[in-house]
């Protein structure tokens, strides 16, 4: 690489947590990081960057100062941000714009990286469900930043299939594993907490949010577990999206003393708040991904997911079936035991990333 500068397009929160320690490990190898804030998650992201310790360059592209929570809000900021002047002065000797998923941040940092002439490396690509409506809009999202980005990033057999068809038009990188696997290493890397009988919950895609009869669903769901004494708590860690969605369809009042919905914590609390606990109802890949890892019981509230790759014999795709979800977590799970590797994808990213 002729150049030590590079552009990282800052997302949603997940986002962040996986590309975490590739901009650890690009900041290690004194590169100049240019964090580009598109303030989606403009909160959350804001307390988890401290982590850098203010050892990169941050530029804002949005004045707001909340995070994104309604469908109007995103398409007035999406509109305002796409039509803002996004030439960066401060970039001078940049080659690579880095993105990551699926999500509006990433079609942003797109035309971005596009307008600034710079080579567009889109991280855990090949990512497909091949149904333009499930998930929605990330299907359509993420084929569109595979097609036009210059190098891609995989991080299993499934993505590198469905990609195939570019290994003669863009450069590959290919890791071992998800880079999430680094966050939940390095997280759980000290002492480890103690386990309970609680029940964490975070629920956020559209498909469910916006669905009444599904997010109703939900929580009477919630309710039949409170009622059969499986768990001690259910914590439901909950989204402003969320928690619109639950007042604007008056489910609040039904949860009563049953559920207790607590606001978004930082990743590293997350972590240990999901591992000491007794299983996880999710929708978030991000999520999934890293109680696959950690061999937690989950309940995945879905009815597909794109990168099957991760499910094991603790792992449930739900497809909102309730007596399939109570059948599964009445059962009794396999051993905690993490599931390690020696070695970091992040750093895998970052040497592949170097040597094109």
């Amino acid at each position: 690489m002729d150049s030590n500068e590079i552009l990282y397009v800052l997302g949603t929160k997940a986002q962040f947590i996986k590309s975490k320690f590739i901009l650890e490990n690009l900041i290690k190898n004194d590169f100049k990081v240019f964090i580009l804030d598109t303030g989606q998650h403009k909160e959350i992201t804001s307390s988890e960057l401290n982590y850098f310790k203010n050892n990169f360059q941050y530029i804002s592209i949005s004045d707001n100062k909340k995070n994104i929570s309604s469908i109007f809000s995103m398409i007035f900021w999406f509109t305002k941000v796409i039509f803002s002047n996004n030439k960066i002065k401060n970039l001078k000797e940049a080659k690579y714009c880095l993105i990551h998923g699926d999500t509006i941040s990433t079609l942003i940092g797109l035309i971005i990286g596009k307008k600034n002439n710079l080579e567009v490396v889109h991280i855990e690509s090949g990512l497909r469900s091949y149904n333009w409506f499930k998930p929605f809009p990330e299907e359509i999202i993420r084929t569109i930043v595979t097609r036009y980005s210059d190098i891609l990033s995989i991080d299993s057999e499934e993505a590198e299939n469905n990609v195939n068809k570019y290994q003669s038009k863009k450069k590959i990188i290919r890791l071992s594993r998800n880079t999430i696997y680094d966050s939940v290493v390095m997280t759980l890397d000290d002492e480890k907490p103690m386990k309970n009988d609680t029940l964490i919950v975070t629920i956020h895609r559209t498909e469910n949010i916006y669905n009444k009869k599904r997010l109703k669903s939900l929580v009477n769901l919630l309710i039949k577990l409170k009622n059969e004494n499986l768990y001690s708590e259910i914590e439901w860690y909950c989204h402003d999206i969320t928690i619109n969605a639950l007042e604007r369809n008056n489910l609040t009042p039904l949860l009563n003393n049953n559920v207790h919905l607590k606001k978004l914590i930082l990743h590293d609390d997350f972590i240990n708040k999901i591992y000491s606990s007794k299983a996880v109802i999710t929708d978030g890949g991000s999520i999934a991904e890293e109680c696959s890892i950690m061999n937690l019981r989950t309940v995945i509230w879905r009815d597909v997911v794109e990168n099957i790759e991760y499910l094991n014999n603790n792992m449930l795709l739900s497809k909102y079936k309730h007596d399939e979800i109570i059948y599964f977590l009445n059962e009794i799970s396999d051993s905690n035991k993490i599931s390690l590797d020696e070695i970091s994808p992040s750093q895998q990213f970052v040497e592949q990333l170097m040597s094109l």
